[in-house]
């Protein structure tokens, strides 16, 4: 499965090359022991026998593990600050941030690759790029990265069988299966590499490669372009080029007086923004809430995608403004509050050298949202102007943003609610409808209702749209808590969406007609 993204700039309709962010939820069994090692000094080695534990995998006779060792220069540091945004949650999450790696399934054209020469591939891989050979730990000065100068992979090989439904057809498909069983545990960070190779084989030969890869160290962009590098590697040998700016290099420049005087800017920029936002209540949550009580459901609509497309070349604009601004209204009727801070979710890859790095960089950027009677047409170019400046506010360290929250919370009645989110999480800049997007009305609407994807029983987001690009396939997801909105509006919520922009590429709407045709109540 292709992991999810974050479209930083692109969102607010600047030009930028596409970042990324969190992958799907994983199911499967426990880890395989050459993945854990006792303590982080330690070197890992294939477990006798080189197979699962016993009882783990009906296929498990199937499976033998490599090392790939590596050598390459060493270093420590503070983590990044894209980094650190990851590691806090992976705190308040525990176990449950397994969810949240980052799963790749790269399937090779036959005859495949020897295996000799991919292992040798993912070993120049490694030592070209610090994060693949870092263990993240916290320490009482702070959180750590350190890049190991050697070291060995352990490299899971899985062995198809010889013709009938394993046919090497199915080769991605298994791929796709180990994916899963690798990705099942978090990763123990201060015990293990922050990514886990699995290769699917028919004999000496490779058909298909999965990445799992922690979300602390890598995002949805650095997956991408490590993939394109493996790509290289195997096709012609073509050393990976070694990183210009390496994850111990943005760290140091975060920590310089010009890092610092990055930090301080978005924080005022935060700060100024913040101060708009009204000390009022929100609606009272409902009495009952579902069981999972955090939901997320999907729409796969390319009706949705034109009429989002048609929407935003009428307003100068991007379809993820357009987007952004029906979730930032949909939020303001959710919470019964005219003015409500949206956090965008933003990959930061804005010059040549964040394109460079090889790890995550994915923060937040901060639109604070008033829905006010105008068009939605004028709504979407107020957005358009105002998530700009957020977008580019995004890159700062995480524990300025929490003192700056505590300390405007003190004066407040009621506390800052910095739980409604926007993601885009397309890799390309736009939607990919496969034909000209005109009008809504030349495309055909969903033929099946919103499909639940996910339950949680607890979220760090009460409320979050966000898009994603699935081969053909585009799609609208809405995470939210019940607690916020009943689980049986929630689809409601989705079909009203696509109504709503079918209608509206035709012709003007009134923001204030979008909370009725979403099924929400009326906004304040």
């Amino acid at each position: 499965m292709r992991s999810d993204s974050v479209d930083s700039m692109a969102a607010a309709g600047v030009q930028q090359a596409p970042a990324g962010g969190s992958g799907g939820a994983p199911q499967g069994a426990a880890q395989p022991p050459a993945v854990a090692a006792e303590a982080p000094a330690l070197q890992w080695s294939p477990p006798p026998g080189t197979q699962d534990a016993p009882g783990t995998d009906s296929e498990s006779s199937r499976v033998s593990w490599e090392p790939v060792p590596f050598s390459a220069e060493a270093g420590s540091g503070p983590m990044t600050w894209g980094q650190l945004h990851m590691w806090r949650p992976m705190q308040w999450y525990g176990a449950a941030f397994a969810s949240f790696s980052i799963r790749q399934v790269l399937p090779l054209a036959a005859p495949g690759v020897p295996l000799a020469d991919c292992l040798a591939a993912l070993r120049r891989l490694v030592e070209a790029n610090q994060t693949l050979r870092t263990r993240f730990t916290e320490r009482s000065a702070g959180p750590r990265q350190t890049v190991e100068a050697e070291g060995t992979h352990v490299v899971e090989v899985y062995q198809l069988g010889e013709g009938g439904s394993q046919a090497d057809a199915a080769a991605e498909a298994v791929a796709e299966r180990r994916a899963r069983k690798l990705a099942a545990e978090p990763f123990r960070h201060s015990h293990e590499w922050p990514v886990r190779f699995g290769l699917v084989c028919r004999g000496r030969q490779v058909l298909a490669i999965a990445m799992v890869s922690s979300h602390v160290a890598l995002d949805g962009w650095t997956v991408e372009r490590l993939t394109e590098s493996l790509i290289r590697l195997l096709a012609d040998g073509t050393a990976a080029p070694k990183q210009v700016w390496q994850p111990l290099d943005q760290a140091e420049f975060e920590k310089s007086e010009q890092g610092r005087r990055q930090d301080a800017r978005a924080m005022r920029h935060w700060r100024a923004r913040l101060a708009e936002v009204p000390d009022t209540a929100p609606r009272p949550p409902y009495d009952v809430r579902a069981d999972p009580p955090v939901q997320q459901w999907r729409l796969t609509s390319t009706a949705l995608a034109a009429a989002s497309m048609a929407l935003a070349e009428r307003t100068g604009t991007s379809s993820s403004t357009v987007l952004l601004t029906l979730a930032a209204t949909a939020l303001s009727a959710i919470r019964a509050q005219p003015t409500v801070a949206v956090l965008m979710v933003t990959g930061n890859r804005l010059t040549e050298r964040q394109q460079q790095l090889m790890t995550s960089t994915v923060q937040d950027g901060l639109l604070v949202y008033d829905c006010a009677d105008v068009s939605l047409d004028d709504a979407v170019r107020d957005v358009y102007r105002r998530s700009t400046s957020g977008y580019m506010r995004a890159q700062f360290d995480p524990d300025s943003l929490v003192a700056l929250t505590d300390e405007l919370d003190r004066s407040r009645r009621y506390p800052l609610d910095l739980t409604g989110y926007f993601n885009d999480a397309r890799l390309g800049l736009d939607w990919s409808i496969g034909r000209p997007a005109g009008a809504a009305a030349g495309h055909p609407r969903s033929q099946q209702a919103p499909a639940f994807v996910r339950g949680y029983e607890r979220n760090d987001m009460t409320y979050c749209l966000s898009l994603a690009q699935h081969g053909p396939h585009c799609q609208v997801s809405l995470l939210i808590d019940t607690a916020l909105l009943p689980q049986d509006r929630i689809p409601a919520m989705l079909t009203g969406l696509e109504d709503l922009l079918c209608a509206a590429a035709e012709g003007e709407v009134g923001l204030r007609e979008v909370p009725a045709a979403l099924g929400l109540p009326a906004a304040p």
